[in-house]
């Protein structure tokens, strides 16, 4: 069978659409003259509008007539192959609605007797559940990672941006609030790293992480006393095709395992990843820049249980650590970027 359309359903996250970039890229590679269409929640389409490996987006709306014209849509175009990365009830409906010859996605009993090719998922959502479904649809895989494949082509709009920074994403969401590391620590890091690499600090994350990014900015200026260490608070005030390019400048970044640590992965930034409850076997930064910092302990990865109440995993992360890592990476791009690789 010929396959000349493709349709991909994208789960939510920014981390699980950015692991999706290798399946699409794949995609192309096996079936070159194919059309792939991607069906995507509407915060995401800036990360798919300038991707080579997308000719169209479908958004995902949550209103009833949005749900059903996207069905209607689906079902009209006549894929050739429709793969459902999201295993929910809404999309294994879509997929059992379209008209596609082949239908493939995950194990989700009993939502996904409408598939012909299912795979199993292990650990989390990541790249590593696409490729070993790609093989399963029989595709070869030349690419293995996401890195560079993240296509936004947007210059950084943020004005007065000091030329060098370090990108801090501390905030984690309210479902998430697991993987939050102390904000204190954070404001260390941030001092240390402008004392002795002369990094300013710039803050990003949703709006619901204003009073997290709030409190390390506070705690900053505390423990800088009369030296002026700059730190800028972007705390929702960018898309994430403003925040792309602004990843993409910096000279760091660091922060808790999240979408945004993945865009700056697939940057090939450096990165240093901070990591409790969940697995960096799956979910860890796929760049050869990047550090994952965490501790052994026989409950993590614990996959977010919300029943724990010390969150130990993440409370025993020591500024020192973090530190560490950042130097290391600091101390090995210098050369790349021509600086003097005396001591600072």
């Amino acid at each position: 069978m010929k396959i000349e359309k493709i349709c991909v359903i994208h789960l939510n996250q920014i981390g699980d659409l950015v692991f999706s970039l290798p399946l699409l890229r794949a995609l192309k590679d096996n079936c070159p003259g194919a059309s792939i269409h991607s069906v995507v929640k509407p915060y995401l389409r800036g990360l798919l509008e300038d991707s080579p490996y997308v000719e169209r987006i479908y958004i995902r709306d949550d209103s009833y007539a949005g749900r059903l014209d996207l069905a209607r849509r689906l079902h009209r175009n006549g894929y050739d192959m429709l793969i459902s990365l999201a295993r929910s009830q809404e999309a294994m409906l879509l997929t059992a609605l379209s008209s596609a010859g082949i239908k493939a996605g995950f194990v989700h009993f009993p939502w996904d007797i409408a598939l012909d090719v299912k795979e199993t998922v292990a650990g989390h959502n990541c790249w590593i559940n696409n490729a070993r479904l790609l093989e399963r649809l029989g595709m070869n895989i030349v690419k293995n990672d996401y890195v560079g494949l993240l296509a936004v082509q947007q210059e950084c709009s943020v004005a007065g941006l000091p030329e060098k920074y370090v990108v801090v994403s501390a905030g984690a969401s309210s479902r998430r609030l697991a993987k939050a590391w102390d904000e204190q620590k954070y404001a260390e890091v941030i001092v240390s790293l402008y004392r002795e690499h002369g990094l300013s600090a710039v803050l990003v994350g949703g709006g619901d992480t204003h009073e997290c990014n709030g409190l390390i900015a506070r705690y900053v200026s505390e423990r800088s006393g009369r030296e002026e260490i700059d730190v800028i608070d972007l705390t929702g005030a960018l898309g994430l095709r403003e925040l792309y390019p602004l990843l993409k400048k910096a000279a760091l970044f660091v922060g808790i395992d999240s979408g945004v640590m993945h865009m700056a992965s697939a940057a090939d930034i450096p990165v240093v990843a901070l990591f409790g409850p969940t697995d960096p076997y799956y979910v860890g930064p796929q760049n050869t820049h990047s550090i994952v910092v965490r501790k052994e302990m026989k409950c993590s990865p614990c996959y977010l249980n919300r029943s724990c109440k010390d969150i130990y995993c993440m409370r025993s992360l020591g500024a020192d650590e973090v530190m560490d890592a950042c130097r290391t990476l600091l101390e090995r791009e210098k050369p790349c970027m021509g600086e003097d690789t005396g001591k600072v």
